[in-house]
């Protein structure tokens, strides 16, 4: 049964009420806002997830400790007598015949090679025809100049005749115009003929005179000519003498390698000799970077004995310096040979304590440090380095664990494997 319906009140005023109800929500707003809280949940899970670590792989870990600093520089040096002679071609050439071998001991003079020059044999030939030409040049000369010279010896005693003739005509004309027997002309001509007389004799000794230093003065000039000729021969001669080469001293033949057939410029090294009788030394090369801290009289070890630094060569090359190192006491062992390599440890300064921590590509001013599985990244102060050894002055203790590898990033913390 249906209930009556109630009658409206037509005298009640109108409030809209009856308008405002609610809506059924659209399926589509649903799902976007369910939606935009689960991507707003997702980033604060993300937010406040921690990182992943980077995982180290195969780590290198070394633990600080409490020793001795040693500041030691480790090198390889060589054993080198401590005189030697270098020898090196003097003159061009094809070697023609090899007198001696490495390693012989040869004694002063001993032929060690021998050269042919076809070069210096054709400029031997050429200078001594130079030679030959000059000296008859000259040759031709003083003939000539002596021929000269009689020419003009007859000259002046033909015109010193010829003076002394006019000087004695004036003299008798002289006596007879005092007398009266002849003219005052004669006598004046007679006068003149003996002054002309002189005066040709004079003349001709000056022109003779000029004539003669002239010819000297060219003679000396060839001369000295022949002279430089003869001393350029005589080196030519001494040159291909030298095309022999013979040892300056007694010793030991070291690097010598020469072959028949090869061609030798001058300056080209072709070994040494050395003095077994002299002794031995050490010769290493040292990186630049210890040049200032390389002083005389510092203290090597070696399984030869202790050495000292007797003298640093200053020329650097290829960023190294070559050093000098003798045996402090008593000689060189006689086990030694030139050539040997020798290791050695060559002491900077005193031993001191310190906290040391190995050498490694990880080792720097931020490294990083074992806590649990992880590695948290510190800063620390370093000091000297040396012998695979690095000085630790602050920032670690004794037993910290660090990594001396290098580290995969520059992370804060690192995970372990």
């Amino acid at each position: 049964m249906s209930l009556p319906l109630p009658k409206p009140d037509l005298h009640a005023v109108p409030s809209g009420a009856a308008m405002d109800r609610p809506l059924p929500p659209a399926p589509r707003r649903r799902l976007a806002g369910f939606a935009a809280l689960a991507v707003a949940a997702a980033a604060l899970w993300l937010w406040q997830r921690p990182a992943p670590r980077q995982v180290v792989d195969a780590p290198q870990l070394a633990a600080v400790r409490a020793g001795e600093f040693r500041d030691e520089l480790p090198l390889r040096a060589r054993v080198e007598p401590l005189r030697s002679v270098q020898l090196d071609a003097a003159e061009a050439g094809r070697v023609e015949a090899v007198l001696a071998r490495d390693g012989d001991t040869v004694a002063a003079g001993t032929p060690l090679f021998r050269l042919h020059s076809p070069e210096q044999e054709q400029l031997l030939m050429q200078r001594s025809a130079e030679v030959a030409q000059q000296m008859a040049n000259v040759s031709v000369q003083r003939s000539a100049q002596a021929a000269s010279l009689a020419q003009n010896r007859r000259e002046l005693t033909q015109l010193l005749a010829a003076q002394q003739q006019a000087e004695a005509e004036v003299d008798r004309l002289s006596a007879l115009a005092s007398a009266g027997f002849v003219s005052p002309a004669a006598l004046e001509q007679a006068q003149r003929q003996h002054h002309l007389a002189a005066q040709l004799l004079q003349q001709a000794r000056e022109d003779q005179r000029i004539e003669a230093d002239t010819r000297q003065q060219s003679l000396d000039e060839m001369a000295r000519a022949v002279d430089g000729l003869q001393r350029g021969l005589q080196l030519l001669e001494r040159a291909r003498q030298r095309l022999l080469q013979v040892a300056p001293i007694a010793g030991r033949l070291s690097g010598f390698q020469l072959q028949v057939g090869m061609s030798l410029r001058p300056g080209d090294r072709l070994g040494r000799i050395d003095d077994p009788g002299s002794g031995v030394q050490l010769v290493a090369d040292v990186d630049e970077y210890y040049l200032p801290r390389l002083q005389p009289g510092l203290a090597a070890t070696s399984p030869a004995g202790t050495l000292s630094l007797a003298q640093t060569l200053p020329q650097v090359q290829g960023g190294k310096v070559r050093v000098l190192l003798r045996w402090a006491e008593g000689p060189a062992p006689a086990t030694l040979r030139p050539g040997q390599a020798v290791e050695l440890r060559l002491q900077l300064s005193a031993p001191t304590p310190a906290l040391l921590l190995p050498e490694g590509p990880g080792v720097l001013p931020q490294l990083y440090v074992q806590r649990g599985q992880e590695l948290q990244r510190r800063s620390v102060t370093l000091g000297r380095r040396a012998a695979g050894q690095v000085e630790v002055l602050a920032g670690l203790q004794a037993g910290d664990q660090v990594l001396i590898s290098r580290p995969p990033s520059e992370a804060e913390r690192l995970a372990l494997p």
